[in-house]
């Protein structure tokens, strides 16, 4: 039988390396514009804290720990809430963005609200 946690191993896993390449990106963006640097330091700082806090969610799914689903499932809820702006963008790159995370999202939800996911976690 299939592991019912390996998904979402993968989906976690899959989204804190999307927000680390994003944040790198960001902070690369920031670095030449004519932001305040305060500004531009925290929200380097905040998407470091948002890829730190997907990695430990990674972790514990990893470890198959009971209490990383919860904190999985509301990432998926956030990635929704993220998702809908993109969908309703002009430009191409943010509404394919915003699509594959919509789908990666519900895709998540739907796999991680499973009863044999439950029971698979210690």
């Amino acid at each position: 039988m299939a592991d019912p946690v390996r998904p979402l191993v993968a989906i976690a896993g899959l989204e804190a390396v999307a927000a680390g390449v994003l944040s790198v990106l960001i902070g690369l963006g920031t670095a030449g514009s004519d932001l305040d640097l305060w500004i531009a330091v925290a929200t380097v700082v905040i998407w470091v804290v948002i890829v730190g806090a997907l990695a430990l969610i990674w972790w514990g799914l990893f470890r198959r720990r009971r209490m990383a689903r919860t904190p999985f499932l509301l990432a998926q809820a956030f990635a929704l809430v993220v998702a809908w702006p993109l969908v309703n963008s002009d430009i191409a790159v943010d509404l394919v963005a915003g699509v594959v995370l919509a789908i990666v999202a519900v895709a998540g939800m739907a796999l991680g609200l499973r009863p044999a996911v439950r029971e698979a976690l210690v």
